[in-house]
């Protein structure tokens, strides 16, 4: 007498077919995201190129700043000792 060691499961032809479906359905769209992601190298060195022209706005503002609030103090320093 032969023993069952697990459940039976059944296989058939439309249960293959659907699953092959189902991956060429996923690996489509797979394609279709890696598709999307080819210029991103460009689009990232544009960025990059941008925040480095951009990168003297706030240095200028700093150092603006800086002598904004050091001249303060010399103001402020001499009225004291006027």
């Amino acid at each position: 007498m032969p023993e069952d060691t697990g459940p039976h499961v059944r296989i058939t032809l439309q249960t293959i077919y659907d699953k092959q479906l189902d991956n060429e359905r996923l690996l489509v769209r797979t394609l279709e995201r890696l598709d999307n992601l080819a210029d991103v190298p460009d689009r990232l060195r544009e960025v990059e190129q941008k925040q480095a022209e951009d990168s003297w706005v706030p240095k200028v503002v700093l150092a603006s700043l800086a002598a904004g609030i050091s001249g303060l103090m010399t103001a402020v320093f001499t009225v004291i000792r006027g």
